[in-house]
């Protein structure tokens, strides 16, 4: 049966499966890493849902572990990468200098006085002070 690999682990993982196997079932498992193809023996667990099966393996050649342990390693690289581009992001945004804000108040000095030349004329143009 053909399903995608979520989650991996050097104990198991988990996968996402057409369909559940029955829980305590032995089955091959094989898929590509970063470091080569790992093959192995799992024993499928409950499932999580009616697509998710978590596994755990019960046996794994040294090659195969070797291969295993590079693709977590992989994993690992590019969420530590992500991690990082995420800190340096959030601390380019602590550290940027404070924008000037000298537009936003010659624009708010020029709608005030806007609205005061409209007030005094709307006032001359009826007569208020007469």
């Amino acid at each position: 049966m053909a399903g995608n690999l979520q989650v991996i682990s050097a104990a198991g993982g988990m996968l996402c499966l057409p369909r559940p196997l029955d829980p305590n079932i032995r089955a091959s498992l094989m898929f590509l890493s970063e470091g080569g193809p790992v093959l192995g023996r799992t024993e499928m667990l409950s499932p999580l849902s009616p697509t998710q099966q978590a596994f755990r393996f019960v046996a794994l050649d040294q090659k195969n572990q070797r291969n295993l342990q590079v693709a977590i390693q992989s994993q690992l690289n590019l969420e530590s990468a992500e991690e990082q581009w995420i800190a340096k992001y959030r601390s380019a945004l602590l550290n940027m200098p404070p924008q000037k804000k000298t537009l936003k108040l010659v624009l708010r000095s020029v709608a005030f006085g806007m609205l005061v030349l409209v007030g005094v004329a709307y006032v001359f143009h009826f007569g208020w002070l007469k």
